[in-house]
């Protein structure tokens, strides 16, 4: 039997950015080696697709996503990344390891169903989902639904969440860069303060969001890193601003973006300033789909844990783009109350989660 303890210890040590996940495929295909009944492939990036076919009928495919996030760990936990400035911040060795230990158990009890298993790249941010669809890899194969976990630092092990319908909103990441004129502090009218454009367009922008976009349906605006200048008595020839916004349908999620490209606009006009703003990766919502939510509710309650109905949360999950594809469902998997929650540099979820995960997971089958 494979020692899913050891495995997901393994793999929290060796955690890589999104499409260099070189190291962590070779791990994984290592206890796939292990196993009978499976057959698996990879591709010329880093990822892998595990077959078990028993008849010519349909599949089922269940995801789990292989990137870290650039954090220095500070868990104290004996079994640190050993990449510096890299963390899995966000639970995906935990994520691996259930679907490595679902996959054993397939092999173990032979269902007469039609499976396969992803391990899929770059989640964080680079939409490896995006990449996996778009390549035609999955177009060999007639797929009826897709599954997906993620773990919930906001509930115990043992607990189970989700909802029907979007339980995940749509991200859209954007860098915008505003180019002024630099000069001494002492002297202001001789320059072009770029960070003061800067922090204008961050107000503004976050007094037309709560303006216009009505509170039934939430949005969120969100400047994450701000850069302006180079000594403390000069003005700033530059500011750079990178941000995420979160909407739940497309029609508000362009509005955001036309939003911001207006006041963008306008206040550099102002100035007389030049900028550069460009939309980086989105996502699609996770849209769970109301009979496979069903069924995962009951399956929860009958292999002995507890379900509770879930929120929308405003976080991006590029299982979005599978979900708008095939019918499927995503769901929290609690690994325990942690109080700094996801992509925190302290953040351990409990390995003891694993063993649930297998199950709820193998019952969906």
């Amino acid at each position: 039997m494979l020692d899913l303890l050891k495995i997901r210890r393994e793999l929290h040590q060796i955690p890589e950015p999104s499409f260099h996940e070189w190291e962590t495929q070779k791990t994984i295909c290592s206890y796939l080696d292990q196993l009978h009944g499976i057959q698996y492939q990879t591709f010329d990036f880093p990822g892998i697709l595990v077959t078990y076919k028993v008849n010519e009928g349909t599949y089922k495919l269940f995801r789990a996503d292989m990137d870290g996030l650039p954090f220095n760990e500070e868990t104290n936990c004996g079994f640190e990344s050993k990449n510096q400035g890299w963390m899995h911040a966000c639970g995906h060795d935990i994520h691996m390891t259930v679907l490595l230990g679902l996959i054993e158990k397939v092999t173990s009890e032979k269902p007469k169903q039609n499976l396969l298993f992803l391990f899929q790249p770059a989640e964080e941010g680079h939409g490896g989902a995006l990449r996996i669809l778009d390549s035609g890899i999955l177009d060999a194969y007639q797929i009826t639904e897709v599954y997906a976990l993620h773990v919930s630092a906001d509930l115990p092990v043992g607990t189970v969440s989700s909802k029907p319908g979007i339980i995940f909103a749509i991200p859209q990441e954007y860098s915008l860069r505003i180019y002024g004129q630099s000069a001494h502090a002492a002297f202001p009218q001789q320059g072009k303060d770029a960070l003061m454009a800067g922090v204008q367009v961050y107000s503004m922008m976050q007094q037309s969001v709560k303006k216009l976009f009505s509170p039934v349906e939430p949005v969120i605006f969100h400047v994450g890193h701000l850069e302006a200048g180079r000594v403390c008595n000069a003005i700033a020839d530059s500011c750079l601003l990178e941000g995420t916004h979160r909407t739940l349908t497309r029609k508000n999620h362009q509005k955001l973006n036309e939003l911001l490209e207006k006041t963008v606009a306008h206040v550099t006009s102002l100035y007389d300033m030049t900028y550069d703003l460009n939309f980086t990766s989105s996502y699609d919502p996770v849209l769970n789909n109301d009979e496979l939510y069903g069924r995962l509710k009951r399956k929860v309650n009958e292999v002995g844990y507890q379900f509770i109905e879930a929120e929308i949360s405003m976080t991006g999950e590029d299982f979005g783009f599978f979900t708008s594809r095939y019918s499927g469902v995503l769901f929290w998997l609690g690994t325990g109350i942690h109080p700094t929650g996801l992509h925190s540099s302290q953040f351990l979820p409990d390995e003891k989660s694993i063993e649930p995960g297998v199950q709820i997971m193998f019952s969906l089958i």
